[in-house]
C-alpha cells in the first residue's frame, strides 16, 4: 500500500480514537428517526462531529495503526462536521493535504455508501415491475422523489426503463476523482469558502439561497457560493450534479461502459469527461489527473467504511 494512502487511514483513526469514539454513543442515544419503513439508510447528522483542535500521534497509537490499522476496507466512520481550521495555517504540505484527505475521506465514502443503497432499492423496484407487482405507496412516492432530483420526465406511471434510466445516473463517484477536485476548488481546504460555508467544490448560486459572496465578483454578477451546514452535504451536491448534469453525460456514459465490461470504476478513468467542468477545459483535466496521481489517490478507490452503523 502507498505511504500516502496508509497515512491518510493513519490520520482518520487518530481522529476517531482521540476525539469521536468517547461521544458517538452519547450522540446515538440521542438520534431521532428521520427516516420511513421504506427508506432506512439516511445520514444521522447527531453522529457527526466537528474536527478536533490538535491531532497528536503517541508512541503506542503509531504501533496500533502499524499494525492493525493500515487497510483501505475499513476505514473508521469519522463524520466531521466542517474541516479542520489549522489547515490554512499548516506550512508543510504533505501534513495539510493528509489532514484534508483524512477529513474527506469517510464523508466521500459516506455519500457513495447512500448512492449505493438508493441504486440497491431502484434494483429491488425494477424486479417487482418485470414480474408485474404492484409498488406500495411509499415505494411509489420514493421513486417520484428520484425522478424529480435526477430529471426523468416521466413523474408517475413508471415503467422499467425508467427505472434503467434512473440505474444509469444514480452511481457511484471514485474516491480519488471526489477528493482531486475538492483539493482543486478549495486549496486543499484552505479557501475561505471551504472554511466558512463548508463549500468545497464552489458550487454558484442565485436569488435568495444561503450562500457566500465572493470578493472579487465581477460587476453586475449576482451569483454566491452555496454554503453547507454539513460537509457531507457538499459532497452529495457535488455528486448529484455530477450525476444529472447533461455536461457530465460522457462521464456517465464511460461509467456505465466499466460496469457493463465489469471493470472497476476510478477516478483516472472518469476524469478525462470533465472537460466542460471548468473554463479550463483540457488543462482542468490534466491537473486532476496530477493530484490524483501525485498523491496516490487512485489507492483510495476500493477504499470501504467500516461495518455499517447509523450515520
Amino acid at each position: 500500500m502507498p505511504k500516502q494512502v496508509r497515512h491518510i487511514l493513519g490520520t482518520i483513526f487518530v481522529v476517531a480514537v482521540m476525539f469521536v469514539g468517547p461521544f458517538v454513543l452519547a450522540r446515538h442515544m440521542l438520534t431521532v428517526s428521520r427516516t420511513d419503513a421504506f427508506v432506512a439508510d439516511q445520514p444521522n447528522y447527531l453522529a457527526h462531529q466537528p474536527p478536533p483542535k490538535k491531532i497528536k500521534m503517541t508512541p503506542r497509537l503509531a504501533r496500533l495503526l502499524r499494525k492493525e490499522f493500515h487497510k483501505v476496507e475499513s476505514v473508521p466512520r469519522v463524520f466531521l462536521t466542517k474541516l479542520p481550521e489549522t489547515l490554512p495555517e499548516l506550512d508543510n504540505a504533505n501534513h495539510k493535504k493528509r489532514l484534508f484527505t483524512s477529513a474527506l475521506l469517510p464523508l466521500v465514502l459516506r455519500a457513495n455508501e447512500l448512492i449505493l443503497s438508493d441504486r440497491a432499492r431502484l434494483m429491488e423496484l425494477r424486479g417487482k415491475f418485470e414480474n408485474q407487482i404492484l409498488l406500495k405507496r411509499a415505494e411509489r412516492k420514493w421513486l417520484q422523489t428520484m425522478a424529480k432530483k435526477y430529471r426523468l420526465k416521466r413523474k408517475k406511471d413508471f415503467r422499467t426503463k425508467d427505472i434503467d434510466f434512473l440505474l444509469y445516473k444514480v452511481d457511484i463517484i471514485p474516491p480519488s476523482l471526489a477528493l482531486a477536485q475538492a483539493a482543486m476548488e478549495s486549496g486543499w481546504g484552505t479557501s475561505r469558502f471551504a472554511q466558512a460555508g463548508n463549500a468545497l467544490f464552489g458550487e454558484w448560486i442565485w436569488g435568495d439561497g444561503d450562500g457566500l459572496m465572493p470578493l472579487g465578483r465581477e460587476e453586475g454578477k449576482t451569483h454566491k457560493i452555496k454554503r453547507f451546514e454539513y460537509l457531507l452535504d457538499s459532497i452529495s451536491s457535488y455528486m448529484t450534479n455530477l450525476n444529472r448534469h447533461p455536461s457530465y453525460e460522457e462521464l456517465r456514459r464511460r461509467r456505465a461502459e466499466l460496469r457493463e465490461l465489469n471493470i472497476a470504476v476510478t477516478g483516472a478513468a472518469l476524469a478525462p469527461a470533465l472537460v466542460d467542468y471548468s473554463e479550463r477545459g483540457a488543462d482542468y483535466v490534466n491537473d486532476i489527473l496530477s493530484i490524483i496521481n501525485y498523491n496516490d489517490l487512485d489507492g483510495l478507490d476500493g477504499a470501504r467504511l467500516v461495518a455499517h452503523q447509523s450515520s
